[in-house]
């Protein structure tokens, strides 16, 4: 059993199923909650994946880890096909194939962005504005996350797209460059 293909055909399968219904967008937002509350939560993994649980039971769970009670019926569904199938430990396969389907379908870019103090959002938009302009015709999508160990500056990434502006970077590169120039005078 490939567990990759399995998960891309359901993720395929569940894609499909909302854009035929005009949901893949709140199925998208529903996805990445659920995703999420999977990866954050070890007991709920561990619920989901429990035999011993009813499907009622996990049915519940998951409605809760999406939006309650407005998780959207296509993704309802999705939930009574999956455990129907028994396929609950591929859940969370199947939600990042998912994911990537629907960023490759709609031309979403992810970046992360790590920045020693949190950022104004004015600047944060500026940001995404510049970047906007070096992927034309595409939609970026910021993760941010504040790390006070790069001691100032930022941190960028957006696929292989890197630039490493932190002052601990800078450093490092000082440091290698101080070992490297001493390594040749002895």
């Amino acid at each position: 059993m490939d567990i990759g293909i399995i998960a891309r055909r359901y993720a395929r399968a569940l894609l499909l199923f909302a854009c035929e219904n005009g949901h893949e967008t709140l199925v998208y937002e529903q996805a990445q909650q659920l995703l999420f509350q999977y990866n954050q939560l070890p007991e709920f993994r561990h619920t989901i994946e429990n035999p011993m649980v009813s499907r009622t039971e996990k049915i519940k769970l998951l409605h809760n880890a999406t939006a309650g009670a407005d998780t959207c019926e296509e993704l309802t569904k999705f939930f009574y096909l999956l455990l129907e199938k028994r396929r609950e430990k591929l859940l969370a396969f199947i939600l990042h194939s998912f994911l990537f389907l629907y960023r490759k379908k709609k031309k979403i870019r992810q970046g992360k962005l790590v920045t020693a103090v949190p950022l104004p959002e004015e600047t944060l938009n500026e940001l995404k504005a510049l970047i906007l302009k070096r992927y034309r015709g595409r939609t970026v999508e910021f993760n941010t996350k504040v790390d006070p160990d790069i001691i100032g500056g930022g941190i960028l990434e957006i696929g292989y797209w890197r630039i490493d502006a932190s002052i601990a970077g800078q450093l490092k590169r000082v440091k290698k460059q101080f070992i490297e120039k001493n390594r040749r005078i002895v």
